[in-house]
């Protein structure tokens, strides 16, 4: 029963769910924790999607929590994402198109998304945008790493 409510309050909270799915996957791309053997342009476009949807959820949503400056910080971080989006479909369909893959698809993948400027671009704005959000995530544990 106490699981059941824990599960419950945890959900219930849509703005410290959305402050944590937002963080775990801005944390995953600026420590290059989602850099692997494994990390296609399938899953870079979850990252960057998950973490679209949520910064614009923080921002327009009357139930966010975040201060107007962090809105702000948000807003800018936000006008890169279509950059980055076109960048991602872009060299996947082009990997699509090349048949002469010698490595693991996934390693290909991942050599060619790490290559990208605009990718580059997104982990380094990503890293910035923790270090200037640090304050929502201070006042509450449960935004901590989990492990």
């Amino acid at each position: 029963m106490l699981a059941m409510i824990g599960d419950y309050q945890a959900t219930s909270d849509q703005h410290g769910a959305t402050v944590r799915n937002f963080l775990e996957h801005a944390r995953a791309i600026a420590a290059g924790e989602a850099e692997g053997d494994v990390f296609t342009w399938f899953l870079a476009s979850e990252y960057q999607w998950e973490m679209e949807m949520a910064c614009t959820w923080l921002v327009e949503s009357p139930a966010s929590r975040l201060s107007h400056g962090e809105k702000e910080t948000l807003r800018h971080f936000l006008k890169c994402m279509p950059e980055i989006r076109e960048a991602i479909m872009t060299g996947r369909q082009a990997a699509a198109r090349r048949a002469d893959r010698s490595l693991l698809p996934e390693w290909t993948d991942w050599l060619e998304l790490a290559a990208l400027p605009s990718w580059n671009d997104f982990t380094v704005r990503t890293a910035i945008l923790l270090s200037q959000l640090g304050e929502p995530a201070r006042n509450d544990s449960e935004y901590g790493i989990r492990g």
